[in-house]
């Protein structure tokens, strides 16, 4: 959710309001008996990530595109991102039951 800005015109006091694009217009403060006008204010940007030391062979890494390139290259994995082989798990069905169940349902006439 973005934060929208209000300033008075009269006292230039500023109101900053956390809410939903669609509320944006909602309920907007008044500031010296009049309605506060909505202030363009620069973005919030962060960096993608601050560079680091690889420690496998001392290459400064400047951004994740780069980090998975150094992991690709370096044949690493990444610990919680690696792909787990599992074997694949057979369906458990004990002998005899699907025999129990076409005979009961023949014994009941729904099964021909």
């Amino acid at each position: 959710m973005p934060i929208y800005v209000h300033q008075c015109k009269e006292c230039l006091d500023r109101v900053e309001l956390f809410r939903k694009i669609a509320e944006m217009d909602k309920d907007i403060p008044e500031c010296c008996g009049v309605t506060m006008p909505r202030v363009i204010c620069a973005p919030a940007v962060h960096d993608d990530m601050t560079p680091f030391r690889s420690s496998v062979d001392g290459s400064i890494i400047n951004s994740r595109s780069d980090h998975r390139a150094h992991m690709k290259q370096h044949k690493l994995i990444e610990v919680g991102n690696e792909k787990l082989n599992r074997p694949a798990t057979k369906k458990y069905e004990p002998k005899g039951v699907k025999e129990d169940l076409v005979n009961t349902l023949r014994d009941a006439k729904i099964l021909s």
